[in-house]
């Protein structure tokens, strides 16, 4: 190889290296895209598809997901649920019964806003989330705020607190 071919390597080999460092500085997803991407994972991960879903896979794949979505100690509170204790494993329990209480549900997050603290450890999610569900007898639809607390550390983001408000009379 000539010395001039040897310096053509050379160029295109550190721009080569300069392209692969830009695309991992500026591809990198920001931290409210993660809390999103997170808050996503949650909503899809409660659904019901099917009413006739194995109650033990159903547990068997809430209690993955949750594992890797809430704290060990996240607190929940949902007021239809005065009194309710909220562990990882409550949560896994009371996501196993709406397998068999509903046919079909979804829950839409419609409307997401974040918001960090100066460290980046720490944010509030203020989430408007829609249920819609079907027991046998038709459509059931509940929109409801519910605020997120969620704490950064060496693995990623975390659920900390669920907060769900109160239903609106109709």
């Amino acid at each position: 190889m000539t010395p001039g071919h040897k310096r053509w390597v050379a160029i295109f080999a550190i721009a080569l290296g300069l392209v692969i460092a830009g695309f991992a500085i500026f591809s990198r997803k920001s931290d409210e895209e993660l809390i999103r991407e997170k808050l996503e994972r949650l909503a899809h991960a409660v659904r019901v598809e099917a009413p006739d879903e194995n109650p033990v896979f159903r547990a068997k794949r809430l209690k993955d997901e949750f594992d890797e979505l809430f704290s060990p100690r996240v607190k929940v509170t949902i007021p239809e649920l005065s009194g309710f204790a909220s562990s990882r494993e409550d949560l896994v329990a009371l996501g196993t019964r709406a397998g068999s209480t509903y046919r079909h549900a979804e829950v839409d997050l419609t409307k997401v806003d974040i918001t960090l603290d100066s460290a980046k450890k720490n944010a509030k999610a203020e989430v408007t989330a829609r249920l819609d569900a079907d027991r046998g007898n038709g459509l059931e639809r509940d929109e409801r705020q519910v605020s997120f607390a969620l704490s950064k550390n060496d693995d990623g983001w975390w659920i900390d607190s669920v907060a769900v408000s109160p239903k609106i009379s109709e």
